[in-house]
């Protein structure tokens, strides 16, 4: 099935309109969710150590949770810098409703990067696997936040979070599944939306919304 004339018009100046029309064709369920969401747009974070600190803060909290303590993290923190972020001290960090193993993890990031272990513009030059194997090195980020920032600082095309509990719900909503896949189904049910898989996760994240 593919998109008709009229639905070309729905996503005339949509920055993923070339991925939205090779997808369709791949995927009449993608289809679907396109059309149902066509004013999707992409999931953004800051580059470096920001973008990370965010993701951090996001990390098994609902969005408007996440967002609240960010937004109070970046009012105590108004120069968003590893040096200025490891000036202020635990009671401050967590009268913005940041936990205490994401200060120390957020700590150790910034550690990391003013002694130069982790530079950002060496790893942003590495592939997909090789970054994530990088960043998963710091106590803290695991493969979801290394995704997520793969996914929303650096614009990759084809990152897909497999452990995102919203992208799970949502792929088992499109798909009507009975359960909501594994991990492994997940990989599975995503293989044919290759090389394309972030602007699947950016519609499934709207629909989930």
């Amino acid at each position: 099935m593919c998109l008709t004339d009229h639905h070309l018009s729905l996503f005339k100046n949509h920055p993923y309109r070339e991925e939205i029309f090779f997808l369709s064709k791949k995927d009449v369920d993608l289809k679907s969710l396109f059309l149902m969401h066509s004013n999707f747009r992409p999931f953004k974070r800051k580059k470096g150590f920001e973008g990370l600190v965010q993701l951090i803060t996001e990390q098994q909290l609902s969005v408007a949770s996440a967002k609240a303590i960010f937004n109070r993290l970046k009012k105590i923190v108004p120069i968003f810098k590893p040096k200025e972020f490891l000036q202020k001290n635990d009671l401050q960090l967590q009268s913005t409703g940041l936990s205490r193993p994401k200060i120390s993890y957020c700590r150790i990031l910034a550690e990391r990067i003013i002694s130069k272990d982790l530079s950002f513009r060496v790893v942003h030059k590495m592939n997909d696997e090789e970054l994530k194997k990088e960043l998963c090195k710091i106590k803290g980020i695991g493969a979801w936040t290394a995704e997520c920032y793969m996914l929303a600082s650096l614009q990759r095309r084809d990152i897909w979070p497999v452990k995102d509990v919203g992208l799970q719900v949502a792929i088992q909503r499109i798909k009507n599944l009975k359960s909501r896949p594994t991990e492994k189904e997940m990989v599975m049910l995503a293989a044919e939306w290759q090389p394309y898989r972030s602007i699947v996760a950016n519609a499934l994240w709207a629909s989930y919304d």
